[in-house]
């Protein structure tokens, strides 16, 4: 064998270990892009919420991540209180959202609600309600933020959904009595606004009744000295005319 040159059947055994060693290669790759996502996962489960969101960001930037990491990871960050990152990590999952669309959209609009933007809230559980007319969780949570807003009218219209898809829900005892609450205080409301439309009218009525009344009495006493001053001047021209012929 001359040197620097390797025989041909030594080359012919060699090549199923290099295909074997790139197999394993690309196997090691796949593991680790797998390890990400299931030590994440893991890491989420066990509400290690710190760990998990370092794993589950390197596991979504992987070629394929399944939309359902980066609800993970935005859940994740909401469990640290990182609002706007729990956000972006959502509206990443819903461009290539298919299965849980309006999962996303209900987190964001979650999102948003606990930091008190409430109508931007509203936004989001309006969409995630178009794309499942069904989802009662969120017919709940619109009702909430609709409660924020003073939308007493649209929040009972929610609640009422939401008891109407989830009948046996474990708020829905706590919930009814709200509900008759805000029916009680939008009677007593309409009652109240009643009491003073009619208070308001009286007091037209009345304001009417006496600015006609003083306009009618300076018509009188203007006509009564226009009289008076009209028989004082045939008087005086009269008292005129005797005082000339003598």
């Amino acid at each position: 064998m001359r040197s620097g040159h390797m025989p041909r059947r030594y080359l012919v055994r060699m090549l199923p270990i290099l295909c074997f060693v790139s197999a394993g290669m690309f196997c090691l790759q796949v593991v680790e892009a797998t390890e990400f996502s299931e030590r994440g996962i893991k890491l989420f489960m066990e509400n290690k919420a710190q760990e998990a969101v370092a794993v589950l960001e390197m596991a979504s930037k992987e070629p394929g991540a399944d939309e359902k990491l980066f609800l993970y990871l935005g859940i994740a960050y909401q469990q640290l209180g990182k609002w706007d990152e729990a956000v972006a990590a959502f509206r990443k999952g819903l461009v290539k959202a298919s299965t849980y669309k309006h999962q996303f959209l209900f987190n964001i609009a979650n999102s948003f609600y606990a930091q008190g933007r409430n109508a931007f809230a509203l936004e989001y559980y309006d969409q995630a309600l178009i794309e499942r007319s069904d989802y009662a969780q969120a017919y709940l949570n619109r009702a909430n933020a609709k409660m924020r807003l003073s939308d007493h009218g649209g929040a009972v219209a929610d609640y009422s959904l939401y008891l109407s898809l989830d009948p046996g829900a474990s708020q829905a005892a706590e919930i009814r009595r709200l509900m008759d609450l805000l029916g009680t205080k939008a009677t007593e409301a309409d009652r109240l606004k009643a009491e003073a439309e009619a208070r308001k009218l009286a007091e037209t009525q009345a304001k009417q009744a006496l600015l006609d009344e003083v306009t009618r009495s300076l018509l009188e006493a203007a006509e009564s000295t226009t009289n008076l001053s009209a028989g004082s001047g045939d008087v005086q021209g009269y008292d005129s005319d005797l005082s000339l012929d003598d």
